[in-house]
């Protein structure tokens, strides 16, 4: 806050902020500072990776000590803070640090540059991680020994966390950039009226002061909005995720209704699937008609995909809801994904003029995020729900496959002191109970079964030995599944093959009695048939002749 009870102004001429000689101050201060904790960085750093720091501080000392432009001296410090994130990512690939110092870049390239320094390593960031996803998980490159194993849902994770947090940070840091540089000209401009008069520098106190609280409520809008964006982000479950966004929206931001919309394919119904009130939670399930209406500020956000704000003060567009009367202020933003708006978020608040066109503007993007999160959410869930269909085809097909396979034959084997035999009937002894049951399983379904028995019949088999012979068994399971792969493979080529040479000795004459012979010798020689008969032209027509 500004103290009202300032000193009088100094007559001495005040020189306006020049961003452009802060930030060669500012850079300058951040190399010697990062100068000397480069070297706790060294110290800490493993052994493998000791050059490639050493490297990078040389580097460091070189802009920082040696003459050099400021834009050459930006970029060097960019680049010497994505170097270690780049390293990271492509030895520990999802479980590294790789994201924050990206978010770094982000945030330097935010402060040193008034271009789209910011968007252009969010951007490059993305694109490497996710080509370094693509090239790890085809197999085609290989992060190091001691990294963690990783998954294609773990990378998703990662890269989405990253997109979302880079996304919020860029819009943070801009909408914060032409706020401080709006307010650093106004203040200048205040600054220069009050060497005229006293009473320009109480105006200039009253708009410092009303400036100032308009940039803490847009600061603490931003850090909220941050926050929740970072807490939705980390949730999988679409229940979950519209729940925790209406009760975290209306805490942090103070309306005491916040509800999600969830819109039907034709876009005319609404369905209510969250709320952080009591009587909202009453609502939930309940479907509400969103067809043009201009009375409906549904409707209006839907149709024009927009944010929509009514506030009691306007009492000719202002409509009441019965459900909720303490209302004063609403404001109703379309959930929208790739231009497609999938649902709505309605805000309610019990105070007067409680939404501006900056509120709308952070919120929206809020409600973008959400809306990005859900569509994530809800095609992850598709991903899992088609695997596990696939999943289960396969088992299924496994099952009728070694039932059809087992039908035809049952084979099994023995080892005993003599040897290793062969077991052509199965011996009821053999499910007595004795000895150890392993079953041979693929796939979820059971193909067989391993039974063994101690010497001297005993009995006790540890959980170490149990374990052991399960992965012997999926062995063996995986085994038997390749042999009959093979095998089918191996007929089906001989099939080929057969008819392959009863094509090409046909062929070998074109007279039409001559393949006619060769073709009923071939199938009598191919399947050693008693008989075999050729005869052109239908039963029909042969009997007309006759």
């Amino acid at each position: 806050m500004i103290d009202r009870n300032l000193s009088p102004v100094n007559n001495k001429t005040q020189e306006p902020f020049n961003i452009n000689e802060w930030r060669k101050t500012f850079i300058i201060n951040l190399l010697r500072v990062s100068c000397v904790l480069g070297i706790i960085f060294i110290i800490g750093s493993s052994f493998n990776d000791r050059a490639f720091y050493i490297s990078l501080y040389i580097g460091l000392l070189a802009i920082t000590f040696i003459p050099t432009p400021y834009i050459v001296r930006a970029f060097a410090s960019i680049v010497i803070i994505l170097a270690p994130g780049i390293n990271s990512a492509l030895s520990w690939g999802p479980w590294g640090d790789a994201s924050l110092f990206f978010l770094i870049g982000i945030l330097l390239g935010a402060l040193l540059f008034d271009n789209f320094v910011d968007v252009s390593v969010f951007v490059l960031a993305v694109i490497f991680m996710s080509v370094i996803a693509v090239f790890e998980i085809s197999g085609t490159y290989q992060l190091s020994d001691a990294a963690p194993k990783t998954t294609l849902t773990a990378w998703l994770a990662s890269i989405g966390d990253f997109f979302v947090l880079g996304i919020l940070m860029i819009v943070a840091l801009g909408q914060l950039k032409n706020v401080f540089t709006q307010a650093i000209q106004q203040i200048q401009e205040v600054l220069t009226s009050l060497t005229a008069s006293a009473a320009e520098k109480i105006k200039l106190e009253e708009k410092l002061l009303e400036r100032t609280e308009a940039l803490e409520n847009r600061m603490n809008q931003l850090r909220n909005s941050t926050n929740t964006a970072r807490a939705i982000a980390e949730i999988q479950n679409i229940v979950e995720l519209l729940e925790s966004t209406a009760q975290l929206i209306s805490e942090r931001f103070g309306y005491y209704h916040t509800a999600l919309f969830i819109l039907d394919e034709q876009k005319k119904t609404a369905f209510l699937q969250a709320s952080s009130s009591a009587r909202g939670k009453e609502l939930i399930g309940q479907a509400f008609g969103v067809e043009v209406d201009r009375k409906n500020p549904l409707a209006t956000a839907v149709e024009q995909n927009r944010a929509i704000i009514t506030l009691d003060v306007d009492q000719k567009n202002f409509v009441s809801d019965e459900n909720f009367p303490l209302t004063r202020s609403r404001m109703i933003l379309p959930l929208a994904v790739r231009g497609n708006v999938v649902g709505l978020l309605d805000l309610h608040s019990d105070q007067p003029r409680a939404f501006g066109a900056e509120d709308a503007e952070i919120l929206q993007t809020l409600a973008d995020l959400t809306a990005i999160s859900f569509d994530n959410v809800r095609l992850i869930n598709e991903t899992r729900n088609l695997v596990s269909q696939l999943e289960a085809n396969t088992s299924i097909q496994t099952q009728r496959t070694w039932r059809k396979l087992t039908t035809r034959q049952m084979p099994a084997f023995q080892y005993t002191p003599a040897g290793v035999r062969p077991i052509f009937t199965r011996d009821k002894r053999s499910d007595d109970g004795e000895g150890l049951h392993i079953p041979l399983t693929l796939y979820g379904q059971k193909i067989g079964n391993i039974k063994l028995k101690r010497k001297n019949n005993q009995a006790d088999w540890s959980e170490r030995e149990k374990a052991l012979i399960e992965k012997i068994a999926d062995q063996v399971s995986l085994a038997l599944e390749n042999s009959r792969l093979v095998e089918e493979a191996q007929k089906s080529a001989a099939r080929d093959q057969m008819i392959a040479n009863i094509s090409t000795r046909i062929r070998e004459t074109l007279d039409i009695e001559s393949v006619a012979r060769t073709a009923a010798v071939e199938l009598q020689r191919v399947f050693d048939l008693k008989e075999a008969e050729i005869v052109i032209g239908s039963t029909q027509e042969t009997d007309t002749l006759n």
